[in-house]
């Protein structure tokens, strides 16, 4: 169903799109390094979630929280991102993964998660270093058909 709402530009409707505010990554995101502010914009009731660039509206990311698809996934920052981020021990954060749509699958990418500062919404994508995560860690099983 996703795979096919991405093909028919469906994913996201325009009219039920909920603005979750701006953020700022001061390096931009790999392979745009000159793109710096981008919008966040979620579906109501949609665990899909668009960052798309204010300096050009055609570049967007697709996202989602990891924690909705993968509940044991886990990592640490560190000391520079969180430096770089402003975050201390009490520091209010939002994580999420750029997801990306392949023929009949979607995958998340977990080795490089966004990271947000929710309080002063400044954003960078972090490489880690854990061989347990993948640039592309399916998101969604394939189901077997049901037959009766």
């Amino acid at each position: 169903m996703l795979i096919e709402a991405y093909k028919r530009g469906t994913i996201m409707n325009a009219n039920q799109q909920v603005e979750l505010g701006k953020l700022f990554f001061e390096d931009g995101i790999p392979g745009f390094g000159d793109l710096q502010f981008f919008l966040l914009k979620q579906e109501e009731e949609s665990p899909f979630f668009l960052i798309q660039s204010a300096e050009e509206e055609e570049v967007g990311f697709w996202v989602v929280n990891p924690f909705v698809f993968f509940p044991e996934y886990e990592f640490s920052l560190t000391e520079a991102a969180k430096t770089a981020l402003s975050i201390e021990e009490d520091t209010p954060i939002g994580v999420f993964v750029i997801i990306t749509v392949r023929e009949n699958q979607v995958t998340a990418n977990l080795k490089a998660p966004i990271v947000v500062n929710l309080g002063k919404r400044m954003a960078r994508q972090v490489i880690l270093q854990d061989d347990r995560y993948s640039i592309r860690q399916p998101l969604l099983e394939p189901r077997a058909a049901v037959t009766e």
